[in-house]
C-alpha cells in the first residue's frame, strides 16, 4: 500500500497500480511515467507535511508538560503553606506531617516533568531538522525535474529504492 493509500484509506488506488493497469490495457507508457512521478511527488510533499507536523505536535505537547509542570509546583507549595497554617492552628502533627510529604511527593515528579518535556522538545527540533533536510536533500531535484523540457523516463529509472 502506497503512502498515499495509508494516508487516505477510503476510496484511494495506488496512482501506480491505476495507471499499470492502464498501461496493460492500451500501453500508455507515457500516462503511466507521469502518474508515478505525480506520485512521488505527493509523496515527498506528504513526507515533508507528516514530519513538520509531528515537530509541531511535540512542540505542544512539551508545552503541556511544561504547564502541568507549573501547575503541580504551584500546589506543592500551597500544600506546604497549607500544613504550616496547619501547625499554627496546633492541627496534630501526623496531619501536618501527611501534609509536607504529599508537598514533597509532587515535587519530586517535577525533574522526571522537565525531562521529559526537554527530551520532547528535543525531539521535536529532530522532527523538524529532518524535515528541512529532507527538503534540502530532494527539494531541488524535485524542481529539477519538474522543469525538464523532455517527457520524463519510467519511474523505475529514477527510484533509489
Amino acid at each position: 500500500m502506497s503512502a498515499v493509500e495509508d494516508a487516505f484509506p477510503v476510496g484511494v488506488k495506488s496512482s501506480t497500480a491505476k495507471f499499470s493497469e492502464e498501461r496493460d490495457r492500451d500501453g500508455g507508457g507515457v500516462l503511466a511515467t507521469v502518474g508515478a512521478v505525480a506520485l512521488e511527488a505527493v509523496r515527498f510533499t506528504v513526507v515533508v507535511a507528516q514530519l513538520a507536523i509531528a515537530g509541531a505536535r511535540l512542540r505542544g505537547l512539551s508545552e503541556q508538560v511544561r504547564s502541568t509542570y507549573r501547575y503541580v509546583e504551584g500546589c506543592s507549595k500551597s500544600v506546604d503553606r497549607l500544613a504550616d497554617q496547619m501547625s499554627g492552628l496546633k492541627v496534630d502533627s501526623g496531619s501536618v506531617a501527611e501534609h509536607h510529604e504529599a508537598a514533597s511527593i509532587m515535587r519530586s515528579v517535577l525533574e522526571e516533568a522537565e525531562a521529559m518535556a526537554a527530551a520532547t522538545e528535543d525531539l521535536s527540533a529532530l522532527f523538524d531538522q529532518t524535515a528541512a533536510e529532507h527538503q534540502a536533500d530532494y527539494g531541488p531535484v524535485a524542481e529539477a525535474f519538474h522543469a525538464m523540457p523532455v517527457d520524463p523516463a519510467e519511474s523505475e529509472f529514477y527510484s533509489n529504492r
